[in-house]
């Protein structure tokens, strides 16, 4: 009786500890997919931010341009309308 008791035991904690091992892989394995698409996540938003950072100095220096090649009646007749609106 003891030997069986024992077996049947030995035979439940091999099981446990292949189930607990399965887990923690499957545990282990999410972490690491979620770490990596929080990692891509940031990279792109990065990327988006210079982006979007490099298209506003364009703009602002073409707008500088614009304006210092422009005419005093032009920038007066801009003014005026920016003005009205």
């Amino acid at each position: 009786m003891r030997i069986l008791l024992t077996s049947l035991l030995s035979g439940l904690g091999r099981r446990a500890a292949l189930y607990a091992a399965f887990a923690a892989a499957l545990a282990i394995g999410a972490w690491l997919l979620i770490r990596r698409g929080r990692v891509q996540a940031q990279a792109a938003f990065a990327i988006r931010r210079a982006e979007a950072r490099i298209r506003a100095l364009q703009t602002t220096k073409d707008i500088r341009h614009d304006v210092q090649n422009a005419e005093r009646a032009d920038l007066e007749r801009r003014a005026d309308r920016w003005m009205r609106e």
